[in-house]
């Protein structure tokens, strides 16, 4: 069995070293049985991905300024320069927590990959079950890393694009270099595919732990972001064959206030939408390290406000006219939007509705019109009062094909709004011409620009980890 460093190593002594990246695990716990490596896909470290912080940087974030109501003085620096398109938010010393705390789960995962073969205790399937999930959690922290450090992929120059470190050992002190963005995805597809072979049909225990829907969902979001259109496809239509249940949202109500039931102190609720563990759209659930990620802290911005319509049960459910409900600052009135308080645990990993929307883009691009609005129909009747649902057909958009691919990115945009996505999406719709955007975000009289393909949508590596990393290329 491989040297378990991970966890043997102490924190004094992962200070002083000069290859690894920077991350700092608490245990010293060596696994040793089938149940020691399954356990560590049940502990609180690995129930986590991504940073909500990241959304700040998109246009669908609005941070008003004006008291009563001020957001953006309220977001910690970091924050703050995010929004502004800065892209050194992190000063030394300052934690990243999305490359600290996703290279740490990394380890984890790299520890049940490399070791469970060899352990003792449990059976032959069960333990290349459990290596399955963890190879699918490695290709997801990895295509998330390599689409916020990295420029969008591009099958021309994805080669040569420096893209992140690949860690594929379990040994904080072995030396990574920075592989390409194509070394990158290389590596999720390879994971993801090897994962199917043997993950289960269903979650264990609970929906923290994979799937082989959850597979298929990973190569489709991965193949969607390469462009690469027919297997984006073509992986969707697994998943949704495996797990297409959407649940309709007018079921859902506000609960005012209400008590988060899994937090401590309870604090106000805001409707009775359950967690991502319990959610039935939920294929594999995660939730951000703030379990409420940016609610209460972001308005959504005109343009992402002027998309909705009060029919709109995401609309009425996720965003509200003022926080706390009584007597709330009213952002509506002020600034014609609504501040974004979507609610307790939800799932910012992999779900259904992210499956049709692949699913329906792919066929819009391909000119299939009916098969694409069939898909947004069919989510969108779980989605709108069933006053105002209208079942869309391609006479709706002129038969045109390109009206129809807007249509359909437009209900992504909605249904996706602050879970980590958005961001991606605009990086690869700007390698378009025809999509291609300039956001603008204001503070404190000054207004920022973030320019199509610009270099300022790459965030700088993590300056505690460049620091022990000198032959690393910086981002621009």
């Amino acid at each position: 069995m491989k040297k378990l460093t991970l966890y043997i190593i102490s924190i004094v002594a992962l200070t002083g070293c000069d290859k690894f990246l920077d991350i700092q695990p608490k245990d010293k716990f060596i696994p040793t049985t089938t149940a020691d490596f399954e356990n560590m896909l049940n502990s609180g470290t690995t129930v986590n991905f991504g940073d909500y912080f990241w959304d700040l940087q998109s246009d669908d974030a609005f941070l008003p300024e004006g008291e009563p109501g001020n957001l953006y003085s309220k977001q910690q620096l970091h924050g703050r320069r995010i929004y502004t398109f800065n892209t050194n938010p992190y000063d030394q010393g300052a934690n990243d927590f999305l490359w600290s705390e996703g290279y740490k789960r990394i380890f984890y995962y790299n520890t049940i990959i490399n070791n469970i073969m060899d352990a003792t205790e449990g059976t032959e399937a069960n333990k290349k079950a459990v290596r399955a999930e963890a190879l699918l959690h490695r290709a997801m922290e990895h295509l998330l890393l390599v689409n916020v450090y990295a420029h969008h992929y591009d099958a021309a120059k994805a080669a040569t694009m420096p893209g992140v470190p690949l860690a594929l050992e379990a040994d904080i002190n072995a030396k990574f270099d920075r592989n390409t963005v194509a070394e990158v995805y290389e590596q999720v597809i390879k994971d993801a595919t090897e994962a199917l072979k043997d993950l289960p049909l269903k979650n264990k225990l609970t929906k923290f732990r994979a799937s082989k829907a959850g597979g298929y969902a990973v190569l489709a979001r991965a193949y969607l972001f390469m462009g690469d259109y027919e297997n984006a496809r073509s992986n969707a239509n697994e998943a949704i064959a495996l797990q297409g249940t959407l649940k309709n949202m007018n079921e859902y109500k506000i609960l005012i206030p209400g008590p988060f039931p899994n937090v401590p102190g309870a604090p106000l609720g805001w409707t009775d939408i359950p967690d991502g563990q319990r959610n039935p759209e939920s294929i594999v659930a995660r939730h951000f390290l703030r379990p409420f990620g940016l609610a209460m802290d972001v308005c959504a911005s005109p343009e992402l406000s002027a998309l909705f319509t009060n029919d709109d049960k995401r609309w009425t459910l996720y965003y509200a006219d003022g926080w706390p409900p009584a007597p709330p600052f009213n952002y509506m009135n002020r600034y014609k939007v609504k501040i974004y308080l979507r609610g307790d645990f939800y799932n910012n990993y992999l779900n259904v509705p992210e499956m049709y929307l692949v699913r329906a883009e792919c066929n819009a691009r391909e000119g299939l019109k009916n098969e694409a609005l069939a898909d947004i129909n069919k989510l969108r009747e779980h989605r709108i009062t069933p006053a105002a649902y209208k079942a869309f057909t391609a006479a709706d958009f002129g038969n045109n094909n390109e009206q129809v691919l807007r249509f359909v990115l437009e209900e992504r945009r909605r249904e996706l709004a602050f879970t980590n996505m958005r961001v991606i999406d605009m990086k690869r719709l700007n390698k378009e011409t025809r999509f291609q955007k300039t956001v603008k975000h204001t503070a404190e009289g000054t207004e920022y620009e973030l320019q199509p393909n610009s270099d300022k949508y790459l965030r700088q590596l993590w300056p505690n980890a460049t620091v022990f990393n000198p032959d690393w290329q910086l981002n621009p």
